[in-house]
């Protein structure tokens, strides 16, 4: 019982004293946040752009609107650098089929 309390409040200073690469990020800033709301309830679309380079799009539609059929069919794409200047883009797609994403490296910041 000792040994487990001593691991545990051990293991809780570290988790406390941890300083994780994220957290020393600065909050990345939106300069651009398009947003296209003129034909809700039926669909939507926004974007923006963010000052550490990423990105995001996404628009959404009502299929079948008005049926037992009606389904929202939503597509979207991410972007972002990683720590090695890698930029990543993930595009997804969700709808009466379920949710799928497909992630891949595009291109490097720096050369």
């Amino acid at each position: 019982m000792m040994f487990t309390l001593v691991f545990g409040v051990s293991m809780l200073i570290q988790m406390l004293e941890a300083n994780p690469y994220v957290n020393s990020q600065p909050i990345a800033q939106v300069l651009r946040y398009d947003l296209d709301t003129s034909n809700l309830p039926n669909s939507y679309k926004f974007h923006y752009d963010a000052t550490d380079g990423s990105s995001r799009s996404e628009q959404g539609q009502i299929l079948n609107p008005g049926t037992q059929d009606a389904a929202l069919d939503v597509f979207g794409a991410v972007r972002w650098y990683d720590t090695k200047g890698q930029l990543y883009e993930m595009t997804y797609k969700a709808g009466k089929r379920g949710y799928r994403t497909i992630i891949k490296k595009v291109s490097q910041r720096y050369s």
